[in-house]
């Protein structure tokens, strides 16, 4: 298993949404750049222009010089029949027609060079600044933060914050006051901040500052007591009266990153620990405190390229019936195997998904792959699913068991979702009619690591669970420790008192088996069976075992 340590070093060069730092910002700027190039060639008719004016300054002068009036004139009464002077008078009026239109024409490019100056501005501008806030955006952020030479000798602070309770400002006052009111607090922002510093808007309620007049973290703090105090002070819309305290995240300049996307992202973690921490408050990047926080957000991108790119799989432990040790089912087991940082344990990317809001799409993802793959297994084999608490609170689960059941063509009274006790407990009335839905549709609920949670008696009675899994902590020491080996036999009497058949989890030795087969627990499942079986050796076995089930007997 990857220890944590090897796991964040490992993800020190996730992005985290920036710009690299060899790219050149401006580069993020394509309409900036196609108007420069226009503006430059309007500039380049100018210089033309310049060019000809000089080129008839010196035609004239060389004229004066070499008295060519004088010749000309001689030259038409010499050859009268030519009418060379009527010929040379047209090229003369001719010569003031176009040096009339050069003029206007001048005057046109001027013109067209002013809007396009302006409209450069303007599309600047708007790619570097918020519509609303007229603070600048992310962009602008970016831009400044590579405008300046950073020198480790000169640190600076990046500051996330946003407001909290602003999504009930919406609410309740409409958005027309909660646009207000961010307005208000962008202006406070430009009138408060000493010179240097920096503001912008990242979306919606979230902000950002760059404080370089702090040079240590105490004046950062005082400086950011200030503004805190100023942020949280009401704002007054006629008859309405609104207010929104904000939560900041702070992160240091080199200490806690080189580059905005290391800065970035600490401070967000500094963030929401402070939200953990109660909101309202000023929190610093600890990297004692706070480096698990960033593993899970590292990990969770992680996660993200996964989904998108197929980087997840499944493996399929064995379930046994200990009577006689045959395969009666599979546990789904997820995996993540990422092609630069290698196994990611299911223990960190679950947590992850969990956290950033991504265990739907995980669930869905993998049950339906799941189904699938067990569609093909013999009619006799069941398939274990894990759900998370997450799960059990989302209004579509049941729909989405539906269509993954749907899609696959696999049977929903061979399906069985296991759930644990802390998840049940978190929302007793929601679990409760989840599980009376995926009940109703055929599917077994079991109930996880049966004596870790929340273990009571209320919680079998109140649930109609179809099974119940020992966790594997029992199991470990069931031969070492007497206490240990009565609550396990207690749990199978149980089972057998509620008609919930037992199943043990983390069987290792032949020992463990023989005493659970005697205490009379049905089925277990470990590493004594089989470790859990890539869907490439899955489908081996099981081609083995349909082949030997064909061969006739001896």
């Amino acid at each position: 298993m990857v220890q944590g340590e090897e796991l964040t070093d490992g993800f020190k060069d996730v992005p985290y949404g920036s710009i690299a730092e060899d790219q050149d910002p401006t580069d993020d700027f394509p309409m900036a750049n196609r108007i420069s190039r226009r503006s430059f060639r309007l500039h380049q008719a100018w210089w033309d222009s310049i060019v000809i004016a000089c080129l008839g300054l010196s035609v004239l002068w060389l004229g004066i010089h070499l008295d060519l009036f004088e010749e000309l004139t001689q030259f038409s009464a010499q050859h009268e029949s030519w009418q060379a002077d009527e010929l040379f008078l047209g090229f003369v009026v001719m010569g003031w027609c176009g040096f009339a239109f050069g003029i206007r024409r001048v005057y046109e490019l001027h013109k067209e060079v002013r809007s396009r100056q302006l409209a450069e501005r303007a599309a600047i501008d708007m790619a570097l600044h918020d519509s609303l806030t007229r603070l600048s955006n992310r962009r602008g952020l970016e831009l400044e933060f590579h405008s300046r030479r950073l020198r480790p000798d000169d640190p600076f602070f990046l500051v996330v914050f946003d407001l909290d309770g602003f999504k009930s400002v919406n609410d309740v006052y409409g958005h027309a006051f909660g646009d207000r009111l961010l307005k208000e607090l962008a202006e406070r922002l430009r009138k408060s901040l000493p010179q240097g510093d920096f503001a912008c808007r990242l979306g919606g309620d979230e902000f950002a500052l760059i404080i370089r007049s702090a040079k240590t973290a105490e004046a950062a703090r005082l400086l950011l007591d200030q503004l805190a105090s100023l942020i949280s002070s009401p704002a007054v819309f006629g008859s309405v009266r609104l207010s929104a305290a904000g939560t900041y995240g702070v992160a240091q300049y080199p200490r806690d990153g080189a580059d905005l996307s290391s800065l970035l992202r600490r401070a967000d973690l500094a963030l929401y620990q402070g939200k953990h921490d109660g909101k309202n408050t000023i929190r610093f990047f600890d990297p004692l405190r706070d480096s698990h926080l960033e593993q899970q957000s590292q990990v969770a991108q992680l996660l993200r390229e996964a989904l998108d790119n197929g980087y997840l799989s499944l493996a399929y432990q064995p379930i046994v019936s200990l009577q006689g040790e045959e395969i009666i089912g599979f546990e789904a087991l997820a995996r993540l195997d990422h092609p630069v940082h290698g196994q990611i344990p299911p223990t960190s990317f679950i947590r992850a998904a969990e956290r950033s809001g991504l265990m739907r799409d995980l669930t869905t993802l993998l049950l339906e792959r799941a189904c699938r793959e067990a569609a093909s297994w013999p009619d006799h084999l069941w398939l274990a699913f894990n759900l998370s608490a997450l799960d059990l609170r989302d209004e579509g689960l049941v729909e989405r068991v539906h269509t993954a059941l749907q899609r696959s063509g696999f049977p929903a009274n061979r399906l069985e979702l296991e759930v644990t006790e802390t998840a049940v407990v978190n929302d007793v009335a929601m679990a409760s009619k989840q599980i009376h839905a995926l009940q109703k549709m055929g599917i077994r609920i079991a109930m996880d690591d049966f004596g870790t949670g929340y273990s009571s008696l209320a919680q079998l009675s109140h649930f109609n669970f179809d099974k119940l899994k020992i966790d594997r902590t029992f199991i470990d020491t069931v031969l070492q420790s007497e206490k240990n080996a009565r609550i396990v036999r207690a749990v199978i009497h149980l089972s057998e008192g509620l008609g919930l058949p037992a199943l043990a989890e983390g069987v290792e030795t032949r020992g463990q088996a023989q005493w659970l087969g005697e205490a009379g627990c049905p089925m277990a499942q470990g590493y004594l069976f089989s470790e859990p079986l890539s869907e490439v050796h899955l489908r081996e076995w099981l081609g083995v075992v349909a082949k030997s089930s064909h061969e006739p007997a001896a």
